[in-house]
């Protein structure tokens, strides 16, 4: 074998594998659009969903909000989930799942409950190349008076996500957004007043107090000419349980797909 093949060789392989970390780990989020007679009172409800799934996804719903998280393959979609209500922020019971069409399997990974913040969530495996369409639909019942039902946990770094997606979309327009990394970080409080590490443009830090904390991590900011790594980080009241402020900070360089609207 000639000396010339070892760099080709290596040069396809790690091509191959930087296309495989590429459709890995993203996540989209959605509103289930609401059925005729649509019922917040209802004891009983449904949701009808709809996602493309090639190889391997998760599937999250709470309330009315649907999240597709593609763990490895190309990046999932919704394909018109919906919903005749909120899934119910308390205890609900006869959860059920049913599928409707597929060519793999939809499982149950995950029922809502307080301990996840009544949070279903759903396996798909689809191993066949190409991806599929999987639609299945989920119903309950409510044990107690929906109208009635104590506030969800806030869950903050869902809140601080959003926050930071929200800007960047509104400084980069349509076709803009952010996959983030499955974890975030919570540095101590003190350190932060101590040492002011990890600072976006602009924030500072020392006026942290105990009611007060922090949030960072990491993702992708996308539009449809550039990708660019970045940095993120939140301040959340956690008396108030409210996100403060939110910013992020490119951290890469930038992957040019063509010569307009960077960004910003």
């Amino acid at each position: 074998m000639s000396k010339t093949i070892f760099p080709r060789l290596l040069l396809t392989a790690t091509a191959i594998l930087s296309a495989g970390q590429c459709y890995a780990q993203s996540e989209l989020q959605i509103r289930a659009r609401q059925l005729p007679g649509w019922d917040l009172k209802q004891r009983e409800g449904r949701c009808q969903i709809g996602v493309w799934v090639d190889d391997r996804a998760e599937v999250r719903l709470r309330g009315d909000r649907i999240w597709v998280t593609t763990t490895q393959g190309a990046k999932g979609r919704d394909e018109g989930s919906t919903c005749s209500q909120a899934l119910p922020f308390n205890a609900v019971r006869d959860f059920q799942i049913r599928q409707i069409t597929g060519r793999s399997r939809v499982s149950m990974a995950q029922d809502p409950s307080r301990a996840n913040n009544y949070t279903a969530m759903f396996s798909v495996e689809d191993r066949q190349g190409g991806g599929d369409n999987y639609e299945f639909e989920v119903t309950w019942r409510a044990d107690a008076d929906v109208t009635s039902v104590p506030a969800p946990f806030f869950d903050d770094v869902r809140a601080c996500q959003d926050t930071v997606r929200q800007r960047f979309i509104a400084q980069n327009g349509r076709g803009a957004y952010i996959d983030f990394d499955a974890f975030a970080d919570r540095p101590g409080a003190s350190a932060n007043r101590s040492q002011g590490q990890g600072q976006a443009r602009g924030q500072r830090w020392s006026d942290q107090g105990r009611d007060q904390e922090r949030i960072q991590g990491r993702g992708t900011a996308k539009s449809r000419s550039e990708s660019r790594e970045i940095s993120y980080s939140c301040v959340i009241d956690t008396q108030r349980n409210l996100v403060k402020s939110g910013v992020y900070n490119y951290s890469g360089e930038s992957v040019r797909m063509d010569s307009r609207n960077r960004v910003k």
